[in-house]
């Protein structure tokens, strides 16, 4: 039930700040914002009756126990904490884009009114320091994870061809052709 309030809370002060939302504007973004929001208190209300939904839920709740104790989850989920852990570490570099984030959004703002945008504002900021907090604490509890797995020892899980892609020299190296190709098409379409 957290989705919802985390995409509530981060849009819409983006939303009366830029006046825009996933590239949308006006009232297309408000429509996807509500749309989104709606899909994930949907999603919330659905897990507890259907049981598939209600199975996963107790499993993840059960992992994040798991991670944030740093005990043992049992014998059907060690394997998933395991890989779960060290995709966390992979993606640790979100974290540092958390400040640009709010920043970007503060710079891209329309002040006209003081009365909305500023009250925005500070929410935006909280919202975006609580989500950097949570990942902060989320990744040091990976990397306790990943040093010492709690159980019985167990080979690593194997990595496939596209994780180390998540993190490190290989994702600035997409990113940054990322930026050139915009740039070039940028160039070429003028």
């Amino acid at each position: 039930m957290l989705l919802p309030a985390v995409v509530l809370g981060l849009g819409v002060p983006r939303m009366l700040l830029t006046g825009d939302y996933a590239g949308l504007h006006g009232s297309a973004a408000w429509a996807l914002l509500a749309a989104v929001a709606g899909a994930g208190a949907a999603l919330a209300l659905l897990t507890p009756v259907v049981p598939a939904l209600s199975r996963r839920a107790a499993e993840v709740a059960r992992m994040r126990h798991a991670l944030r104790t740093h005990t043992d989850p049992g014998p059907d989920l060690r394997a998933r904490l395991d890989l779960s852990a060290r995709r966390v570490l992979r993606l640790h570099w979100m974290g540092r884009a958390m400040p640009v984030l709010p920043a970007v959004l503060l710079l891209q703002a329309e002040w006209d009114s003081p009365a909305t945008s500023l009250p925005a504002a500070v929410v935006l900021v909280a919202g975006y320091a609580a989500l950097a907090l949570w990942h902060r604490r989320r990744t040091l509890a990976a990397a306790r994870w990943v040093a010492d797995r709690p159980g019985p020892a167990r080979p690593a899980p194997p990595v496939p061809w596209w994780e180390p892609w998540l993190g490190g020299r290989r994702l600035l190296a997409l990113s940054g052709g990322y930026v050139l190709l915009v740039v070039l098409v940028t160039l070429l379409a003028r």
